[in-house]
Order: C-alpha cells, then sequence, then structure tokens
C-alpha cells in the first residue's frame, strides 16, 4: 500500500522520528466519530505521541446529496429502506455505543451535502488543524447542537480555531480544494477503500472501520516498533 506522503526527510532520521497516520473519513459517519475518538485516545496513551501526527483525508459517502439539510433518520430511513421506527431503533444501537464512549449522540442532527466541509478541513490541514477542527464538528453535529454543514456555523467553528474568518469565506465562495477533495477520493480508490472510517498507519498497516482503542493501540506499536 502506498499513501502518498507529506514527511521531509532530515539529515538525522531517528532524532526525528515520526509516525504518521491517515484517515479517510466522512462528517456524516457516526463511525467516523466513534472511531476518531478511540484513535485519539489511542495515541495520547502511545508513550510516541508528540511524534504521531494525523492527517485527514476526504470520502464523501453520498456525493449526491443536497445542499439542503435534511433529518438525519429521513436520511437513514430511506437508505436502507426502514420504516421511522426503525431507522430510530437502529440509531438508537450507535447511540448505546457512542454514550459508553463518552460522546453526545443523538439521532435529531441533519445531513447535507459533506464536499464544502471537506474542502474547508483541506484549509483547516493547510494550517494544522484538520483533525482538531474535524473533531469540532464531529461533536457539535451528532451531538445536536448545530448544523456545521451550512456555511455559517462551519465558518464559525473553523475561525474559532485561528482561521481568518475572511479566509474561510473565500474558500467557500469559489472552488478552492476542491482538487485536493477529489485527489483524496481517487486515492481511496487506488488503495481499495470501500468504507470508513479507514486508518492507514506509517503508510503500511491499514485498520478498516471503527475498531477498538487497544487495537489502534497496537497499529501504533507495531508500526512505529517496525519502522
Amino acid at each position: 500500500m502506498t499513501i502518498a506522503s507529506s514527511r521531509r526527510p532530515t539529515a538525522d532520521a531517528s532524532a526525528d522520528r515520526q509516525l504518521q497516520i491517515d484517515v479517510w473519513s466522512d462528517l456524516a459517519c457516526p463511525w467516523c466519530y466513534i472511531g476518531k475518538n478511540r484513535l485519539d485516545r489511542a495515541i495520547a496513551s502511545s508513550p510516541h505521541a508528540e511524534a504521531i501526527s494525523v492527517r485527514v483525508h476526504s470520502y464523501e459517502l453520498d456525493p449526491d446529496m443536497p445542499d439542503e439539510a435534511t433529518p438525519n433518520l429521513e436520511v437513514v430511513a430511506a437508505k436502507y429502506g426502514l420504516s421511522p421506527a426503525q431507522a430510530e431503533r437502529m440509531e438508537d444501537k450507535v447511540a448505546a455505543i457512542a454514550h459508553r464512549d463518552g460522546l453526545p449522540f443523538t439521532a435529531d442532527r441533519v445531513v447535507a451535502n459533506s464536499f464544502d466541509v471537506h474542502r474547508i478541513l483541506h484549509l483547516a490541514g493547510s494550517a494544522g488543524i484538520a483533525n482538531e477542527l474535524l473533531g469540532v464538528l464531529q461533536r457539535a453535529l451528532f451531538s445536536g447542537q448545530a448544523n456545521v454543514y451550512d456555511h455559517a456555523a462551519l465558518i464559525e467553528a473553523t475561525s474559532r480555531l485561528g482561521i481568518p474568518r475572511g479566509r474561510v469565506e473565500e474558500v467557500l465562495s469559489g472552488d478552492e480544494y476542491a482538487d485536493a477533495v477529489r485527489a483524496d477520493e481517487e486515492q481511496a480508490r487506488v488503495i481499495g477503500v470501500t468504507g470508513i472510517p479507514f486508518t492507514v498507519f506509517d503508510e503500511r498497516i491499514a485498520i478498516p472501520g471503527s475498531t477498538s482503542i487497544g487495537a489502534f493501540a497496537d497499529a501504533i506499536q507495531q508500526a512505529w516498533s517496525s519502522k
């Protein structure tokens, strides 16, 4: 497996030993929300935490989703051919897992086209805060606090992390980073990503899905030990 890397070689590789983790995800994906929390906790528990970086990659679960926000339960019911009650029971099962992990989670949220969210995450990536912004957006969405697909909410969340409001507005008003989103999605296709989250450690060890904190920790240690 080959993942395009942004890491630069150094004269003293041992002194600058780093571990890069690449993650494909989408804002709409509840398992990405749960998986990110588990991965973050695995990283925090690692003795190498300060030398680990996470690079966020774009993956749209439904590129044809309209820009207009739609109630989540309506989307789930239509996608899986369920009744409203069945859709709610499905969400309840995911909510129980999220709550066990200490995460706020409600079925009373919205879904919309995530392309602009991905573009802003690439903007955040240029400042080194994409993973942080993703966490902020996920928590706001899945807790039901905000529709972060909405440009005003997206601008507010991003500017709070230090990116100038005018710069976020500039990106959203045009098509900047659209090519970066599509490049991520093409890379996902090439390496065989068929579901998310999809996590790759040091360009060599891949974990599909939202696994346990322990499994993520083991992958970190394995990747670090074999560098």
